[in-house]
C-alpha cells in the first residue's frame, strides 16, 4: 500500500525528522506493507481542503487542523482549542480521553469519510509586547495582534486587536502597526526574531496547549486494514504526537535559557476574567449542534471542577 500524506505546516528540521520517524515506524511495523510519501503545506492540496481530500482519497492520511474546516466539522473549533478551554497538558488529556471528547470528534470526522486517529497537542500561546504588561488594563490603548476567538475576548475588555499573518509580525511590531502579538511561545517569537523589537513576554493563563493538530485517515482505507495494522498506525501516531509535543516543550526551554525576554504573568484575577469573557465564544460553538453543545457542557463541568468558572 502506498499512501500520500500531507502536513499543513512547512517543513523544518524537527518536523521532517518527526515525520520520517512516523513513516519509518509504520513501514517497519507493517513489515513493508505500508509506504508513505510525505508532502508539506499546500504541496498537493490547499491546507483548508485537506479534510475533503482525505475523504475523497486524494490523500490517504493527513496532519491537519480542525480550525480550517469548521463548516464541515461542527466541533472543529473546539477540537482546535478555544480560549480558556484547558490550561495544562494534563487537563487537555483529561477532557479528550477521560471525559470522552475524542469519541465526539471521531463521530464528527466519520461523517466526512475520515477516521480521526488522534490529536497532536501544541505548545504555549502567550503575549509578546514592546512595553511591560502587569495587567489587562495595561493593554488598553494598545493594538494587539490576535486571531478571531481571542480577539473577541480582548474586544470585550476594550482592548483593540488587529489580525496579521505570521510573516508580517516582525514588520507589524517594528513599524508600530501593532504593539504586541499573541501567537506562540518564547521559542517561536525568538525564531521569528521578534526579540529584536519586542522583549516582554507575558503568560496569559488563557490556554495550554495553545493549539491542537490532528491525524486523520481516509475511512475506506482505514476499514480495509486488518486490526493489527490499525493498531500499528495508532502506535506510530502516538509516538509522532508525543515527539511533537516534547519537541515544543524542549524548544521553549531552550528559549527560556537564552533569557532574551523579560517574563511576566497576568494576575490570577485577570486570567479568571478572560475565562469569563470566553463564555460567549463557547456559547457560539455550542449553538452549532447537539454534539457541540455536549462538548461545551463537558468543558464547563471540567472548568468548574478546576475552579476556573
Amino acid at each position: 500500500m502506498k499512501w500520500r500524506m500531507q502536513r499543513y505546516s512547512p517543513p523544518s528540521p524537527e518536523t521532517v525528522a518527526d515525520n520520517q520517524r512516523f513513516v519509518d515506524d509504520i513501514y517497519i511495523m507493517s513489515d513493508g506493507q505500508i509506504e508513505i510519501e510525505v508532502f508539506w503545506g499546500g504541496e498537493l492540496v490547499p491546507n483548508d481542503t485537506m479534510l475533503e481530500a482525505v475523504g475523497r482519497g486524494t490523500l490517504e492520511i493527513a496532519q491537519g487542523y480542525g480550525g480550517y474546516w469548521p463548516g464541515k466539522v461542527d466541533v472543529g473549533i473546539i477540537e482546535a482549542a478555544m480560549p480558556s478551554a484547558w490550561t495544562s497538558y494534563e487537563e487537555a488529556l483529561w477532557f479528550w480521553y477521560g471525559l470522552g471528547f475524542d469519541d465526539l470528534v471521531r463521530e464528527a470526522y466519520a461523517e466526512n469519510n475520515a477516521h480521526y486517529i488522534r490529536p497532536v497537542f501544541g505548545g504555549k500561546y502567550d503575549l509578546l509586547t514592546k512595553e511591560p504588561v502587569a495587567s489587562l488594563d495595561d493593554l488598553k490603548g494598545r493594538k494587539i495582534r490576535a486571531t478571531s476567538t481571542v480577539a473577541k475576548l480582548l474586544n470585550k475588555l476594550d482592548i483593540s486587536t488587529v489580525y496579521l499573518p505570521a510573516e508580517e509580525l516582525y514588520t507589524g511590531l517594528t513599524t508600530g502597526i501593532v504593539d504586541g502579538v499573541i501567537y506562540g511561545d518564547q521559542y517561536t517569537y525568538w525564531q521569528y526574531k521578534l526579540h529584536e523589537t519586542a522583549t516582554y513576554y507575558t503568560y496569559l493563563g488563557l490556554l495550554y496547549p495553545g493549539f491542537v493538530d490532528n491525524l486523520i485517515i481516509n475511512m475506506d482505507v482505514w476499514n480495509t486494514l486488518p486490526e493489527d495494522l490499525q493498531r500499528m498506525v495508532e502506535l506510530a501516531a502516538l509516538r509522532l504526537a508525543d515527539a511533537h509535543y516534547l519537541m515544543l516543550v524542549k524548544r521553549d526551554q531552550m528559549a527560556q535559557e537564552k533569557a532574551v525576554f523579560t517574563v511576566g504573568i497576568l494576575p490570577a484575577s485577570d486570567s479568571a476574567l478572560l475565562a469569563e469573557c470566553a463564555q460567549d465564544v463557547w456559547d457560539e460553538q455550542a449553538a452549532k449542534s447537539p454534539r457541540a453543545a455536549e462538548a461545551i457542557e463537558t468543558l464547563r463541568r471540567m472548568a468548574r471542577a478546576a475552579g476556573r468558572l
